[in-house]
């Protein structure tokens, strides 16, 4: 399994979301390293520069290397994962809690338990039809494309915002789209109930977790939250209102800084006392007048939906 490494200390490793790959933590890995951790992005199989082996990407199969590499770590990891990396985060604590220091969820994927009729069809999903699709064909006009968009002087620093530009382009890999197709596919088929449904697991989990949720998300919703708190009471919640799930363009610090402060939350769970003072709110640069992009730190209840 790929991954990239910054800064030096204690270990955290970051799960990309789906589609993308490590590049997208290179920008959050410079504020993580200013609390004194390393880094360890990886591209989860069938992304990036890892393959793909199996033609189900279920959690579980993305899991599987996440839980070598944290095995061999000096030390358990903070676990870090956006979206689909949040789901094979979840998963990696349930398979292996020793292994696992503590969790950061950002806007993870969770299974609908709702709709489960709709969801059922993805199971008639072949993934392997994303191979017919001819776009290598058009190859160097989507590079040409990517760069382009890459060189916009407002993409410099926002590397969220650029490794979402160049799906266009990882799209001319056949192997790439088929992966893309199968772990969406598992993730519409992940069961939400039951023995082996996630929201079930979910109370089993015994290391501490942390919630970010973005506030103009409107894949996964911050109104997920409550759902959450029912079966962990004692995860703890924060919000970026000004973000949303994937590209924030001049919100991106606020989302970087949010990662930050809930990393740094993790980072001294075991020992609260030593936390360092830190700012508790990230400065809105679209609104600097009424700070929009303020990060609430105020616990959801089971009776709100909404910091």
């Amino acid at each position: 399994m790929h991954y990239q490494q910054w800064g030096d200390g204690a270990p955290l490793i970051a799960l990309h979301p789906l589609a993308l790959e490590s590049t997208v933590f290179a920008g959050a890995a410079r504020r993580f390293a200013e609390l004194g951790l390393r880094t360890l992005a990886v591209d989860l199989p069938g992304f990036g520069q890892t393959p793909g082996d199996h033609e189900r990407l279920t959690p579980a199969v993305l899991a599987e290397p996440v839980v070598e590499l944290a095995r061999r770590l000096e030390r358990p990891p903070i676990l870090l994962g956006m979206s689909l990396g949040g789901r094979v985060a979840i998963e990696v604590a349930l398979r292996a809690p020793q292994a696992v220091r503590s969790l950061v969820l950002v806007a993870p994927f969770l299974p609908w338990r709702r709709h489960r009729r709709l969801t059922s069809m993805m199971r008639h999903l072949d993934p392997n039809w994303a191979q017919r699709l001819p776009l290598e064909r058009v190859w160097p006009a989507l590079k040409l494309l990517s760069d382009r968009l890459e060189s916009i002087p407002a993409l410099e620093h926002d590397w969220l915002a650029r490794a979402c530009v160049r799906v266009a382009y990882y799209s001319t890999c056949p192997a790439t789209r088929v992966s893309f197709l199968s772990a969406s596919r598992e993730l519409a088929l992940d069961p939400a109930d039951g023995e082996a449904g996630l929201w079930s697991r979910l109370p089993q989990l015994s290391v501490p977790v942390s919630f970010l949720w973005a506030g103009r998300d409107r894949l996964i919703p911050s109104s997920h939250a409550p759902d959450t708190v029912e079966v962990l009471p004692e995860a703890s919640h924060l919000e970026v209102p000004c973000s949303g799930h994937f590209v924030n363009f001049r919100h991106y610090r606020c989302m970087e800084h949010a990662m930050a402060l809930a990393t740094e939350r993790a980072l001294y769970f075991e020992e609260p006392a030593e936390r360092p003072a830190a700012p508790a709110e990230a400065p809105c640069l679209s609104r600097p007048a009424r700070p929009e992009g303020s990060v609430s730190s105020t616990l959801f209840s089971s009776s709100s939906s909404a910091a």
